[in-house]
């Protein structure tokens, strides 16, 4: 089945707080006087298209961060640059150096896919076992909506082409109800829960590494009967492999198929560390990152952004360390929507 594409692509975010953009470190974008940085494009795109789009759907979109305006001063409708003149092509910046635009998001791989798979079929058989249907929900409910790090997280608004920020409706994140009394939200990225101690009780659980919990997790060693069996000096084996004259040869090589290659690449859950709870699959990666220079005109980069949650960060550089005050003005253009690649 083809994905419904909104045909209202393009959408602003601009900080109307001026807020002071750090020359030593990441300052989370502001837009329309709301949000800690993170930008939920399928909330923002259901905004102005005026139909709700699914998370579940968006993952693996192409959203270009396509205009970003340095160092400006807005009056009414127009920007101004820092030497006063009336310039809205040519970006100026009121000190040498260059500010940089740093996307982050949930990591793209098969843990998350297969993630997002199980939570949803497990919040259809808790629901179907209960005796609840998807016509006795309401519309927007039948697709799980996530957060980026945090439970009832507050976003970023876009704004209209004056500068005001669109009113939208209510965007609720999808709540999960495991028992009496017992609910919680899922998060795309931050440190998960033990579940091996005890039942979780928490608001917010880490969907990734959650899945991770749910299923047999491999060994530290991928290979460890081979440690244990064949003997060394098994009678059977030393007939199969035609004779003793290969006896040291075979140690050889049995110390090397034992101790070579055996080990993950990748992390190794332990269930039963209570504490360990931080882990590679928990963490956020950058998407794509977009540097403003001084004079330059807008630059544009293309990510993909899975289930269409992103947190922007900016960074100015300037040689004399200053922390600059301006409006950062992003423009972003959805390219398409695609199934995420895991």
């Amino acid at each position: 089945m083809a994905i419904r594409m909104p045909s209202q692509r393009k959408l602003l975010y601009y900080d109307t707080a001026e807020i002071g953009i750090s020359n030593d470190g990441w300052t989370a974008l502001v837009s329309g006087g709301t949000g800690g940085g993170v930008v939920c494009l399928p909330k923002d795109y259901s905004i102005l298209n005026r139909y709700g789009l699914d998370m579940t759907t968006f993952a693996g979109t192409g959203p270009a961060a396509e205009g970003f305006r340095g160092v400006r001063s807005r009056d009414g409708g127009k920007f101004y640059a820092t030497d006063g003149s009336d310039d809205d092509v040519i970006i100026r910046t009121s000190a040498d150096g260059f500010t940089t635009l740093k996307i982050n998001g949930v990591q793209n791989n098969w843990v998350t896919l297969e993630a997002a798979k199980k939570w949803h079929r497990g919040r259809e058989e808790f629901m179907s076992q209960a005796g609840t249907e998807k016509l006795a929900r309401g519309k927007y409910s039948h697709t799980i909506r996530y957060n980026y790090a945090g439970a009832g997280e507050a976003y970023a608004t876009p704004i209209d082409g004056d500068g005001a920020a669109f009113t939208g409706g209510t965007w609720d994140a999808t709540t999960i109800v495991s028992g009496d009394d017992a609910s919680y939200q899922l998060r795309l990225t931050g440190a998960g829960d033990d579940q091996e101690t005890d039942a979780f009780t928490g608001t917010v659980l880490t969907m990734g590494h959650a899945y991770l919990m749910s299923r047999p997790n491999q060994s530290a060693d991928t290979n460890p009967g081979v440690s244990e069996t064949p003997a060394k000096f098994s009678a059977l084996e030393t007939l199969v492999s035609l004779g003793a004259v290969y006896t040291n040869r075979l140690d050889e090589v049995r110390t090397l198929v034992r101790d070579e290659q055996d080990n993950p690449p990748y992390e190794v859950l332990d269930v039963s560390d209570s504490g360990d709870i931080n882990h590679d699959s928990t963490e956020p990666v950058e998407l794509g990152r977009v540097a403003v220079e001084l004079g330059a005109v807008s630059r544009s980069v293309v990510v993909d952004v899975p289930f269409g949650l992103m947190e922007c960060k900016l960074q100015h550089y300037s040689q004399n360390d200053d922390n600059e005050t301006f409006n950062p003005l992003v423009g972003v253009e959805v390219l398409k929507i695609s199934e995420m690649q895991g």
